[in-house]
């Protein structure tokens, strides 16, 4: 193992840095939009609801792989030419935005109404209200949710590979098909990938710890 890796080590360097490009990328575009489509949930207007939750509902119970081919084909047919690393994030931020707006409508949904009308009371706009209010009420919510959807943004993107993405999933199966080693290239694959999950939970969980103690003094 230590012997591919010497040989074969930058091609999978480079597939991981473009997985962490991938779905950093993506699940903040996807996190942004996703808080957009939690306002239009909870709206009390059907015309806003309705077609949001279509799409939430449509992202949400379809296979991310399906998504992804969807969304390259389209740009096939379309005739347009774009970067596969940018049409990999695109496919992240579209997936991460309808599980992102369910997090956030369950969060918001979870804040007394009071709360909101006391705002008013006090003469604070929507967006003060939402900031100094409302948004600090749901973090406690929002981040253990959020750093659980990062791990499975960053597991499902290794089906980009399956859309020829140059993402962590393809590196190993390029270095498969130059050295027949295939245990060694999904074990190291496999290391990489846990890797990538296990700090992001222990990031969610220090900054989790850090916002309680905050809230305690």
């Amino acid at each position: 193992m230590i012997e591919l890796l010497s040989e074969h080590g930058d091609e999978i360097l480079r597939g991981l840095l473009a997985t962490i490009m991938i779905v950093s990328c993506g699940f903040f575009a996807g996190a942004l939009l996703g808080l957009a489509l939690s306002s239009l949930l909870v709206s009390s207007r059907k015309a806003l609801r309705w077609p949001a939750r279509t799409f939430v509902e449509l992202i949400r119970n379809t296979p991310f792989l399906i998504q992804a081919m969807l969304l390259f084909a389209l740009f096939g047919v379309l005739r347009l030419r774009i970067d596969p690393l940018l049409l990999g994030g695109a496919a992240v931020a579209i997936y991460t935005s309808a599980y992102m707006a369910e997090i956030v409508r369950g969060a918001l949904k979870s804040v007394a109404p009071g709360q909101r009308d006391a705002a008013r009371a006090l003469g604070l706009k929507p967006l003060q209200s939402f900031r100094l209010i409302v948004f600090p009420q749901l973090l406690p919510a929002i981040i253990p949710a959020s750093a659980n959807l990062l791990g499975t943004v960053a597991k499902e993107s290794a089906f980009l590979s399956a859309v020829s993405v140059a993402e962590l999933t393809f590196a190993g199966q390029v270095v498969i098909a130059q050295t027949f080693k295939v245990f060694e290239v999904w074990a190291i694959v496999g290391i990489l990938y846990l890797a990538i999950v296990l700090s992001i939970l222990a990031a969610a969980g220090h900054f989790e710890r850090r916002l309680q103690w905050s809230a305690r003094s």
